[in-house]
Parts: C-alpha cells; structure tokens; sequence
C-alpha cells in the first residue's frame, strides 16, 4: 500500500508537465463593421443612409485564425450577394483590399488550401432567404485584426454587392474574361476593432479550491 500512495503522487505531478503554451495569453482579438445602404451620388462616390442599417460582419481572431461571421437583413428574397474587402472609406471605396499583393491570390494558401479567389478581399456570396435575411461565415489565416502590416483588416471597407459573382471563374486560366465585371454596391461599412480579450482572464480551473495541494500546478 506504501508504494501506491508514493506512485499517485509522482504521476500525478508528471501529468502536469512543462506545456510551452501553459501561462501564455492567447489573445482573442474582435472587429465589427455595422454595414448601412449606400447610394451612388457620382461616379465612384457614395452616400451612406444613416436610417438603412442592413446588418454586421464581425471579425474574431484566435491565434493566426480569423473567422468572420455576416448577418443582411432588408435584402432582395431568395437571392445571392457577392461581398468584399475594399480599400478606401465607405464614401469613397477603392479597389479590391489584396493585403498589398499585386498579383492574383487564386493559388495563395488559406488553412492550407488554395484561396481560388481572385483578391485576399474577396470574401464570398451570402445566401438570402425568403425573407430577405442571410448569414455567411469563413474562416482563414490570411487576415489580422489590428496587426499593424500587410494583412490588417482594420479600417477596411466591407462592401455588399447587387449581384452574386462566380469568384472562381474569375481564377480560371482559360476563362476568356469576356463578361461584365461591374457590380453594383448596395451595402457598406468600416471595420473597426471592438475589443481585445484575454481569453486566460476569462476562465478557471473548475472546483480547484475542493482539489488537495498536490493536484495544483505552480
């Protein structure tokens, strides 16, 4: 019986181990755009309807992953709407956001896949229902939030589009490229950092205090 009681303990303090991970703050880092109806008043310049709120993306990151979950609502029933990353500002929006990349990312790897979207910006189609709300959610390791380089995501424009677009067409080598590329924006919205969370902060060993001496972790 000696020789138990005496075992217990050692397996018990080798099963804590040394985690390289243990005591490191994995950070959880949140974006929100608040995505409004726009209006274009000239070419290229918009208007933002402050009284047309159709919805949010918001961004989560853990680790080198972000997801992005999109809720529309007031869209057209039964329908798809293309959705993109822009640069610029919601009044005046450039270009597809391509994290600085001046050649196509069809071949660019996302969580070890080919991305087979033309930009690192294009985001996807969101499926609308009968009654005019849609969701659409993604997730991938080539945006940051609040990361400061290339990859950042904050203060870009998310942009929602009239019409669905087909994005792996566009990476099709032998796509002949002849078809119309304008989209109309119906729908935009600046994406702004909402918090950042230890998520270590957030938990705790449950029924620790119950647990005799030997069980903790130092």
């Amino acid at each position: 019986m000696k020789r138990l009681v005496l075992i217990v303990p050692i397996l018990l303090l080798l099963g804590c181990g040394t985690d390289e991970n243990q005591g490191t703050a994995d950070p959880e880092v949140i974006a929100e755009a608040d995505i409004y109806g726009i209006t274009e008043i000239t070419e290229g310049e918009f208007e933002v309807s402050s009284q047309s709120s159709v919805g949010t993306a918001t961004f989560y990151q853990t680790g080198n992953i972000v997801t992005i979950d999109i809720n529309l609502r007031g869209m057209t029933p039964n329908a798809l709407q293309a959705v993109h990353i822009h640069s610029g500002s919601v009044e005046l929006p450039g270009r597809h956001w391509n994290a600085g990349k001046f050649v196509a990312a069809c071949s660019t790897e996302s969580l070890g896949r080919a991305w087979q979207k033309t930009f690192i910006g294009d985001v996807g189609n969101v499926p609308i229902g009968s009654d005019g709300t849609g969701s659409f959610s993604l997730q991938t390791d080539l945006w940051r939030i609040n990361s400061g380089d290339d990859l950042d995501i904050l203060d870009k424009v998310i942009i929602v589009h009239q019409d669905p677009e087909d994005f792996a067409e566009e990476c099709d080598p032998y796509h002949s490229h002849d078809y119309i590329h304008y989209n109309k924006k119906i729908a935009a919205g600046t994406i702004e950092l909402k918090s950042t969370v230890l998520k270590n902060q957030q938990s705790s060993v449950l029924g620790q205090e119950s647990m005799p001496d030997f069980l903790s972790c130092n």
